[in-house]
């Protein structure tokens, strides 16, 4: 019987150096931009774009990650699923504009925004992170993807059926006052330095780490780079064991045995 989902989650990526830099350091969270935000909490039909710090994977079997190894690059990294749940990693809830679930979501939003428009700036300045439910749905507004529309992808925008892509995500849980400390408008994300030191900022504080147990797949683009990986691997006798670093290199396979075998 065909699978659906899969117990892995896969992370790719269209540079060698980065997926070795993710196998040595683990994954840096970068700003990406996205369509839907806190607006879709409230009762308005903009649908500003503002940039949220993740980390993205896919939960698909090897026989279905041929078009994300086309799309997103030929190089990867599959992690157990146990791990992401341990490590806050979920799955993205699909919407399209005629949804009931929106239209309680901008009830909500409306609701919420309704008690704290009575509340003067001095309580809420007082009133902690954690009980300020404004910043909640701030925050919850980067679990949910619209089932289709465009996606930012070096530099233009392309046309995207996101629901094909089984999204598991990870924000980080920031704990800060401000929602403009860890959002970026779309004019900061398309500042190429602005965009650069937030980058570097988020990815120092909420850097994801993985054991060696937990990577179930490390993918190349060819057969002939394992050979240069094996070094790589070799190489990182700080973070891996020697036992460690030769289960690693059983984890490797190549995009072109992917897509001839599977």
């Amino acid at each position: 019987m065909a699978v659906i989902s899969s117990n892995t989650l896969f992370h790719f990526t269209n540079s060698a150096e980065r997926i070795i830099n993710i196998i040595k350091n683990g994954f840096a969270p970068k700003f990406c931009l996205e369509e839907l935000g806190p607006d879709l909490f409230f009762k308005t039909e903009s649908k500003n774009e503002s940039a949220i710090p993740m980390s993205c994977f896919c939960d698909l079997p090897l026989s279905q990650i041929d078009k994300h190894l086309e799309f997103y690059g030929s190089y990867g990294i599959g992690l157990s699923k146990e791990w992401g749940k341990q490590n806050g990693l979920t799955p993205l809830t699909y919407i399209h504009d005629n949804s009931t679930q929106v239209k309680y979501l901008k009830q909500l939003g409306y609701l919420i925004g309704n008690v704290f428009s009575k509340i003067s700036d001095e309580e809420l300045d007082k009133l902690p992170m954690e009980l300020n439910p404004m910043i909640a749905l701030f925050e919850l507004s980067a679990f949910y993807k619209p089932y289709n529309g465009q996606m930012w992808r070096i530099n233009k925008y392309v046309d995207k059926r996101f629901y094909d892509e089984r999204e598991w995500r990870y924000v980080p849980f920031v704990n800060l006052k401000k929602e403009t400390d860890y959002r970026l408008s779309k004019d900061e994300f398309l500042n190429d330095i602005k965009r650069a030191s937030a980058n570097d900022t988020i990815s120092k504080t909420f850097l994801l780490n993985f054991k060696c147990e937990d990577v179930k797949y490390i993918i190349v683009s060819k057969e002939t780079e394992m050979i240069a990986l094996f070094d790589a691997i070799d190489s990182m006798t700080e973070k891996f064991s020697e036992d460690e670093r030769k289960v690693l290199k059983t984890k490797i396979i190549s995009t072109e045995q992917i897509t001839e075998d599977f």
